[in-house]
C-alpha cells in the first residue's frame, strides 16, 4: 500500500472519530513513520486522540485489508498519570505526543504537557528509580550471563538490546526527553542528552557490537557498572537489600 492511500486511510478513520465522540476530542492526529512520510508500503498507521475530562481511555487496534492499524484514545487523566506516575514507558509516550501532527484541536494544552514532563520534579524522578529502578537492565543481563549454562545461546541478541533499550529509556526519563525514534534509532538518540555515564555511548556500541558470549557479557557489565556510577552522582538510589526484613511489605 503506498502513501496516499495510507493517508487516505488516515481521513477515513478522523472522520469516523469525529462523528462518534463529536465535542470529546481535546485534539488528535497522527504519528509515526506515515506521518512523518517516510512509510514504507508495509508501514503501519498510528493515531492517537487525547479526549476530555471523564472518558476511559481505549484503543482500536485492527487490520485493514492485512495493514496493521492502532488508534489510541487517551484520557486526559491518563496523560496526566504518565507524569505524575512516571513509568519507563513514559518517554516513549511523551515522544508520540510530540511526533503527533495534529488533525484537530489546539496546540497548547499538548505544549503545556510536553513542559511539565520537561520540569518533572527529582523527586518524582528518585521516587521512580526507587520503585522500578531493580527492573532495568539487570534482568536481561543476567539472561545473557545464564546463556553460558545453556545450549540454547540464539537469544543473546534480543537479550542485548533488552539491556540497552531498558538503560536509554531509564535516562531519557531522567534527562526528561521525550523518545521520538523508535528501537534502535531510539536508543543512539539517548547518545545526545546532557546527562549520561561515563563512556556510555562507546559501551553500548561496543556491548551490541559484540561477537561472541563472553566479549557480550564483558561489555554488559562495564556499562551496567557505568550506568550505577551515574546514577549514584545523580543522588538516585536503586533499592538493593541484604536481608528481605529491609522491605516494607505493607500496601500503600
Amino acid at each position: 500500500m503506498e502513501h496516499g492511500e495510507r493517508i487516505k486511510i488516515v481521513r477515513g478513520i478522523h472522520i469516523r472519530i469525529q462523528k462518534t465522540f463529536a465535542d470529546s476530542v481535546l485534539f488528535g492526529g497522527i504519528y509515526g513513520s506515515t506521518a512523518t512520510g517516510r512509510d514504507t508500503k508495509h508501514s503501519d498507521i498510528e493515531m492517537m486522540y487525547v479526549m476530555k475530562e471523564r472518558f476511559s481511555s481505549a484503543t482500536k487496534a485492527f487490520l485493514y485489508r492485512g495493514l496493521p492499524i492502532e488508534v489510541n484514545l487517551i484520557s486526559v487523566d491518563m496523560i496526566r498519570r504518565w507524569i505524575a506516575q512516571p513509568s519507563l514507558h513514559t518517554p516513549v509516550y511523551m515522544g508520540n505526543l510530540q511526533n503527533l501532527q495534529l488533525l484537530i484541536g489546539d496546540n497548547r494544552q499538548r505544549q503545556e504537557w510536553l513542559d511539565d514532563y520537561a520540569d518533572m520534579s527529582h523527586a518524582t524522578i528518585k521516587q521512580f528509580f526507587l520503585e522500578q529502578g531493580s527492573l532495568i537492565g539487570y534482568e536481561s543481563l543476567n539472561k545473557i550471563r545464564s546463556l553460558t549454562n545453556r545450549a540454547n545461546r540464539y537469544e543473546r541478541g534480543l537479550y542485548v538490546f533488552e539491556v540497552v533499550q531498558e538503560i536509554s529509556l531509564a535516562l531519557a526519563l531522567l534527562n526528561r526527553r521525550p523518545v521520538t525514534k523508535g528501537y534502535v534509532l531510539g536508543v543512539k538518540e539517548s547518545f545526545d542528552y546532557p546527562l549520561l555515564p561515563a563512556d556510555y555511548q562507546d559501551h553500548t556500541e561496543q556491548f551490541m557490537r559484540a561477537e561472541d558470549l563472553q566479549e557480550t557479557i564483558h561489555w554488559g557489565i562495564q556499562l551496567l557498572a557505568r550506568y550505577e556510577e551515574f546514577l549514584q552522582e545523580q543522588g538516585i538510589e536503586i533499592r538493593n537489600v541484604e536481608t528481605l526484613d529491609e522491605i516494607d511489605w505493607q500496601l500503600g
